[in-house]
């Protein structure tokens, strides 16, 4: 699908960002680019769409030459994500998804269906976000647009740049979840960067890391976690990141917990919505005046009652969430995110209250460390 035939790209100032590169990305393939900061990895993914341009070297896609197409034409049959998700503030939801379809002059009914079909396979229903602006979205929304908006003209080929990076813990899970569910389904070519080797692990068919401009191995998950190339690619995913373990003695659930975002239950709805946009996530964990756990509020079920003013936070959460206390075992975390399939566990005290969540991410960091050590 993706051929890199001995790219170099040299910048003026003499820095070799890539040295001689040669890289195949199969069709349908998820291929994950990670390094260290400088090793290359987004010069690499924005030659693909010929954001800047190799020094020497060949880039095919599907047999042909991209030096032959028109850049403009090129990159509005590549679907682009990035950190800041770049929606147009004075555009509707709706708006923004349909902008590559309009530029390219589709019909307009086809691209207003596939507008409603994008936005609800990504758990947004249509009728109440098509029409709003991105301002009144939290983070972890606006990301699932992001990404849905690059879908819109169904594109062969959709790159990705750090698209979760700046989100919480607990969005971050679920839309690399939904990216893994979301590639099983349309089956599209997705190069992705990032930075998180946990990430990389969760997500990718393969992992190519890079450093100084080079390939230094590239392979899927499982191949590289038990066949590390070198001392760099064991350093890169975490073999010396805590000696403790070398015991291989399961840590305690604490040392896995990340901050719960929590609201009081007599909290209103314009309020908690306030919180959800502060802290860019996708639902709320709702709390009692003692902060013990009574249940979670999504973001979902707070837009969607957002009118009624005199309701509480605590009318519109769902009780049915999985929690479990600080002295219970990892496996246990485990078992209930894979059960729950929220991409989170609650963890609370011997009094209910609550003290943080485990992530499936964090738990992925865990058995990685375990593997590598």
């Amino acid at each position: 699908m993706i051929e890199f035939k001995n790219i170099s790209k040299v910048y003026e100032d003499g820095f070799e960002a890539l040295k001689n590169m040669s890289l195949k990305i199969e069709d349908g393939e998820l291929l994950v680019l990670i390094g260290p900061s400088g090793c290359g990895k987004t010069t690499t993914m924005r030659m693909i769409n010929r954001l800047i341009e190799p020094t020497n070297g060949e880039i095919y896609i599907n047999g042909k030459s991209i030096k032959e197409q028109n850049p403009v034409s090129l990159r509005r049959n590549i679907g682009y994500v990035i950190q800041q998700i770049g929606l147009f503030p004075h555009m509707t939801i709706g708006e923004n998804i349909a902008l590559v379809p309009k530029l390219k002059k589709q019909n307009s009914e086809e691209y207003t269906d596939k507008v409603n079909e994008l936005l609800k396979m990504v758990g947004l229903e249509p009728s109440i976000y098509k029409d709003k602006y991105p301002k009144e979205l939290s983070g972890g929304q606006q990301q699932r647009i992001g990404v849905i908006r690059a879908l819109a003209a169904d594109p062969s080929i959709i790159l990705m740049d750090e698209p979760f990076s700046a989100l919480d813990p607990i969005s971050r899970e679920q839309l690399q979840d939904e990216l893994s569910k979301l590639h099983e389904e349309i089956n599209k070519t997705i190069v992705f960067v990032t930075h998180d080797m946990d990430e990389a692990l969760k997500i990718a068919d393969r992992i190519c890391i890079m450093q100084a401009g080079e390939i230094v191995q590239l392979d899927t998950p499982e191949k590289i976690l038990r066949r590390p190339a070198n001392d760099f690619v064991r350093n890169f995913i975490g073999e010396n990141r805590l000696s403790s373990f070398n015991s291989h003695e399961l840590p305690p659930l604490e040392e896995f917990m990340t901050k719960a975002i929590t609201v009081k239950s007599s909290k209103g709805l314009a309020e908690s919505n306030k919180i959800l946009n502060k802290h860019k996530v996708d639902s709320l964990i709702v709390v009692d005046k003692n902060d013990v756990f009574l249940g979670v509020a999504s973001s979902w079920d707070i837009s969607k009652n957002y009118e009624n003013e005199s309701i509480t936070v605590r009318n519109v959460m769902k009780n049915d969430y999985a929690y479990m206390t600080t002295d219970e075992s990892i496996e246990k975390a485990l078992n209930l995110i894979k059960e729950s399939k929220k991409g989170y566990v609650v963890v609370v005290d011997n009094q209910h209250r609550v003290k943080g969540v485990i992530t499936n991410g964090s738990l992925v960091r865990l058995l990685v460390d375990e593997i590598t050590n």
